[in-house]
Formats: C-alpha cells, sequence, structure tokens
C-alpha cells in the first residue's frame, strides 16, 4: 500500500493508506530533525536544494517518479550505490556495472497441480501480525516452522515500511521457502509499491525502528568483517554531522545500502517477481489489465530485477505509473463507484481471459471490513490493514482448495 503520486496532504487516508502524509513526515520519522534530512541527502550526494524540494509535496515526487526517463531519487546517488555493490567508479555518471548474468529470473508461472494456495496480504513490517497470518494460514506452527506440505503460499506485497522489523519478515519467509520446497511446496513474495520506493530511495514510510533495525544489520556484519580481516582492515563508520542524531544517521546508511539498486537487500527482492500467476489465479500487488499482458508478464519481471541487481538504470514506467502494476487504485472497491468499478471489471476480465485465468487477488488498499471480492468472484483485495502501522486488524488470508476461495479469519 502506499501514496498515490497524485495524491495531496488533504485527501483521505493518512497512516490508513499513506493518502493523507503530510510534507513533513520524512523529518518526524526519522527523529523530528529537518536539518538531519538535509544533511543526509547530501551525504547520499544530492544537494540541500533537492532534498528541500522534494519535502515540499507528492507533486514534486511525481515529477520526479512518474516519467519514462525517471532518475534515481535525488535524494541519493544511487551511481555510488552501483559503484559499491559492484566494485566500480563511483559518481553520478557511473553507470550500473552488474552483469547479465548475475541477475536473477523471477518465477512468473507456477504449476498448482492439485495443491492448496494462500495469499497473505500487506504486513507493512509487523513482525507478531505476519506470523499470526502464517499460523492462521496453516503454513506455519507456533515454533515457526512450515508445516504447509505442498501448499503453495503467496505473500501480495508491502513487507516494507511502516513497521519495525521488515529485515526480521524477510528474514521468516526466506526460511519457510526453503522449508517448503522440501516438503513440496513454494513460498513466493511479490513486489509491492513500497519494495519499489525502497529502491528507489523513497524511505518516507519507514520507521524509527526500522532504520535501527538496518543500522544493527550492518553493524553486526561489520563485527564479522572485524573478526574475520581485523578492524585495521575494515572501513572505519562514517563521521556524523553536527546537529544529526548518530544513529539515525546510521541507520539511514545502512538502509540506503541494503536497499538500493545492487544493494543486498534488492538483490535478494530481484529474485521476486511483480506479477505472478499460480495456476488459474494471478498476482499483483494493485492490478493488471491489457497493458501489463502486452508488456508481458515474464518481461515486466525480469527488467524490474535487472533494475533491482543494478544491472539497469532505470525501472520499467509500468511500477511507476500511477495506474501501473504496483499503485492503480482501480481495484481497490469501496471508493470507486458503480460505474468506475464496471469498468475495472471490464478491464481486469478482458486481461484475464488473456492469460487464462479466473481471478485476480491484490493488496494494497485497505479493506475496513476485511477481505472483500469484486467483479464475480473473479477480484479478490487480501489487503486488510493487518500491520499496527496501519489498522492493527486481525488477519485474515485467502484460502483456494481445488478452484474454491473462502477466507480465513482469526
Amino acid at each position: 500500500m502506499g501514496p498515490r503520486f497524485g495524491d495531496n496532504a488533504s485527501s483521505r487516508l493518512d497512516r490508513r493508506g499513506d493518502r493523507g502524509s503530510s510534507a513533513a513526515s520524512p523529518a518526524r520519522r526519522v527523529g523530528g530533525n529537518a536539518r538531519a534530512i538535509v544533511a543526509l541527502a547530501a551525504a547520499g550526494g544530492a544537494s540541500g536544494a533537492s532534498a528541500v524540494a522534494l519535502s515540499r509535496d507528492t507533486v514534486a515526487r511525481r515529477a520526479l517518479l512518474a516519467s519514462a526517463a525517471v532518475a534515481i531519487p535525488a535524494l541519493f546517488d544511487v551511481g555510488a550505490a552501483f559503484a559499491k555493490a559492484k566494485g566500480g567508479k563511483s559518481g553520478k555518471g557511473a553507470e550500473p556495472t552488474a552483469s547479465r548474468a548475475a541477475v536473477p529470473t523471477p518465477v512468473t508461472n507456477v504449476d498448482l497441480a492439485g495443491r492448496r494456495l494462500v495469499a497473505i496480504g500487506d504486513v507493512h513490517g509487523d513482525f507478531k501480525q505476519t506470523m499470526r497470518a502464517l499460523e492462521l494460514g496453516k503454513v506455519m506452527g507456533p515454533d515457526g516452522q512450515w508445516i504447509g506440505g505442498d501448499t503453495v503460499l503467496v505473500q501480495v506485497g508491502d513487507i516494507l515500511d511502516r513497521g519495525d522489523n521488515e529485515l526480521a519478515i524477510m528474514r521468516k519467509f526466506a526460511s519457510l521457502a526453503k522449508q517448503a520446497r522440501k516438503a513440496g511446496g513454494d513460498v513466493l513474495v511479490v513486489h509491492g509499491n513500497h519494495e519499489i520506493m525502497n529502491v528507489l530511495g523513497d524511505f518516507r514510510y519507514a520507521t524509527k525502528g526500522a532504520y535501527a533495525e538496518c543500522a544493527r544489520y550492518a553493524e553486526a556484519k561489520r563485527n564479522k568483517q572485524i573478526e574475520k580481516l581485523g578492524e585495521e582492515n575494515v572501513p572505519p563508520l562514517p563521521e556524523v554531522p553536527n546537529d544529526v542524531n548518530p544513529e539515525t544517521y546510521r541507520g539511514v546508511l545502512a538502509r540506503r545500502d541494503l536497499f538500493l539498486p545492487g544493494g543486498e537487500m534488492a538483490l535478494k527482492m530481484a529474485k521476486n517477481p511483480t506479477v505472478l500467476q499460480v495456476g488459474d489465479t494471478v498476482f499483483a500487488h494493485a492490478g493488471i489489465d491489457m497493458n501489463t499482458v502486452e508488456y508481458g508478464f515474464q518481461e515486466l519481471n525480469d527488467d524490474v530485477a535487472a533494475w533491482m541487481a543494478g544491472a539497469k538504470k532505470n525501472p520499467p514506467k509500468m511500477v511507476l505509473e500511477e495506474k501501473g502494476v504496483v499503485w492503480t487504485r482501480d481495484y481497490g472497491g469501496a471508493d470507486a463507484g458503480v460505474t468506475a468499478e464496471a469498468t475495472a471489471c471490464r478491464r481486469l476480465g478482458e486481461a484475464l481471459d488473456a492469460v487464462g485465468a479466473k481471478r485476480l487477488i491484490v493488496g494494497h488498499t485497505p479493506q475496513q471490513g476485511g477481505v472483500s471480492s469484486g467483479c464475480n468472484g473473479r477480484l479478490w483485495r487480501s489487503d486488510v490493514g493487518v500491520s499496527r502501522g496501519i489498522y492493527g486488524a486481525k488477519p485474515q488470508v485467502i484460502e483456494i482448495v481445488n478452484g474454491r476461495v473462502r477466507v480465513l479469519a482469526a
């Protein structure tokens, strides 16, 4: 779930769905000091003027992101991130140096073959609620181990932002994926708009706790290097600018190094699809239409993977556009209105028919009444605002067995 590019500070939602974000939110979330934001932007390679301009409103963000020739955000110099990850030169003129061979090929189609299918919506950094959802879906036991057998589990995006334990959740899904494969099952995670935002360097919705988690992760890695190589052979920690909270500063730098293209977490996420088809069910964080079909699910997944891995300078336009696959609200229900929903359902039906699918499962727009369906059962909305950074609602998951869809509720 995330802010739409055209939204303004007076629009609805706010903590419930990102639409009411104020321009001051970055300063509040990383420590309440606007000067720290400018200092951190400068440390990442941007000018103070650029940082101030970016913080004014979402119009500036739209101008920055929603173009075909998008430049990676001015808040952070991605050229330096590419160089650091791949050993190339730094600077704004630096080109990605990752080879195509290093880019993973995300899975796009999975044969369900009669297996049980479970879908979990947006979890937004809330580890406890994620664990409750996994137990509710009968894929994880109280001991944290896989019990799903050959079940196929799909998380529909937005693991990141609004909660304090993003890396822990990523590790849990990775661990369950290994266990599931041994039992004949699968665990797959689809990109949400917040995954795209973080690789773009848009960290507005990261919490103070999330920055601290990144800093702890970076510190643990550095300590291992010291043990192995000796402290004299490990680069010193960066000097903290005056009037900037050291924990905040190091947390932001750690997040940048982890999530910008070519960073460790970006490389891990590059393995994940943006659009996934499991049997006759399609998963996309916000939605698909014929534009997505004509682009090609595999092509889209490969292009996003190449960008996240640092082998391609820009992300595909489709993950930046307001009506794109991780951003559209057309399938969000409630606010659409009868005419708009009917039009959206026609577009969805055309796209599903083109790929031989019966239904689409999305996240992105929180459903205050729990999981909902539309378009005569061809659309299912999985985001129930389970994270305490949204509603803190009781978990619900979608289960499909032999083509029958039902909702499991806590």
